[in-house]
Formats: structure tokens, sequence, C-alpha cells
């Protein structure tokens, strides 16, 4: 079972479509997210009970409720948001809709769920350009490299490309054993990708791992 949690402005289709793309069943849930005071209440209600139709109809057992954040002070709504993303049951596929809606609910749910990266199964959104949904790749900023690995990381980050894991080992001045057991490591740390390709394994950064490499020094990474 899945628990959809998404913005919602006035315009129900930016729940609906990234939903109905990615599907609905028996048991889901569907949760909005709207700033406690609402300026204009008339055309909240009639997007909500526009999303509540529409989800009755393709499924009659999913449930659509309203989460009313206090958008007052930037770090409690980005508390109340991250409260959001926990409570869901870890048996349930988290997703996370970012689907336009006032911006100081948008932001605090972007912030909240890369807090809770490792939670988030999938996020969405849908382009005010070309009103299409795209998958989000959410970064997992808050991953930690482990300090013995610490060296293979920063090798591939110098490099700046893929490359087959045994090549990857002769630039090192390590073993391709320990260089294997780094890759492994890092790659569950999420900030390396690995595929097979040719009988060989390939290695390269991930999205995790190009962010943290810029965000971070070198002396920082050695310090881990």
């Amino acid at each position: 079972m899945r628990t959809y949690i998404s913005t919602l402005g006035f315009h129900e289709t930016r729940v609906t479509r990234p939903v109905i793309k990615h599907g609905i069943d028996d048991g889901d849930r569907v949760v909005l997210v709207r700033p406690a005071n609402d300026g204009n209440s008339e055309r909240a209600a009639d997007a909500v009970g526009y999303v509540e139709d529409m989800i009755a109809e393709i499924e009659p057992d999913a449930t659509v409720t309203t989460e009313q954040v206090d958008t007052s002070g930037f770090m409690a709504t980005t508390l109340q948001c991250s409260d959001l993303l926990t409570a869901v049951d870890q048996d349930r596929d988290l997703v996370v809709n970012f689907g336009g809606g006032a911006r100081e609910v948008l932001l605090p749910l972007l912030i909240a769920t890369v807090l809770h990266a490792p939670i988030v199964d999938q996020a969405f959104q849908y382009t005010d350009v070309d009103q299409e949904v795209e998958t989000v790749p959410i970064p997992n900023l808050t991953t930690q490299i482990p300090s013995s690995a610490v060296d293979t990381f920063e090798l591939l980050v110098h490099l700046d490309r893929e490359m087959a894991l045994p090549e990857l080992a002769t630039e090192s001045d390590k073993s391709k054993s320990t260089v294997s057991r780094h890759v492994e490591s890092l790659a569950e740390a999420g900030v390396f990708e690995t595929w097979l390709e040719d009988n060989a394994k390939y290695v390269s950064l991930s999205q995790t791992g190009v962010l943290i490499a810029r965000a971070c020094p070198s002396e920082d990474l050695t310090a881990l």
C-alpha cells in the first residue's frame, strides 16, 4: 500500500495526475497538505472536493485526508512536514508529490523530504512549463561516508567519470579487493552507483555523491 503526501493549491490536477500516473489501489492514502490559514477557503474547498471525488471514482477504498500546517514560521512548518513524513507506516510506500500550492508549504516539505530521503520511495513534480509529471530524484544528504572508504570516494570525485572497477583499482594505491569493498560500502551509503556491463563492474558517482562532493571540502571528508 502507498501513502501519497501532496501539496495542493487551487489546481487539483497537480495532485490527481501524478496519483493516476503512479497508480491508486485499495487501501492507499492521499494526504493533502495545505496552509492552516488559507486566504481563499472556497477555492481551497473546491480543489479538495475535486480530488476527493476523483480518487473515489477511481478507487472507492482509497482515502483522502487534508493536513493543515501552520505557516507562521518557516522552521515550525518544516518540522510539521517532517512529522507528516515520519508518521507514515513503514510498511507503506511513501510517495511525495510537489504539486504546487503555497510556497510557505512547498519549500518546507521539500526540505523535510530531503531530510528523510531514506524513507521516501518516490517523489514527483508537476511541471509548470510542459505540464508533465516528472520523477524527482531525492538526494540523501544525511548519509555517512564510511571513514575507511573516504580515499576511494575522493579518488572517483577527482577522476570525475564513470569507470570499470579494475581501472579504479589501478588508479588507487590499494588492492583490488580493498577497493571492491570500498565500492560496495559506498554504494550502500548511496554515494556510488554500480552496474555490470560486458562482464565488468562499473562505478560512478550518484546524484547524492556529486552533491556531497561539492558541499564538503576534502579535509572535511577526511575527518569523518
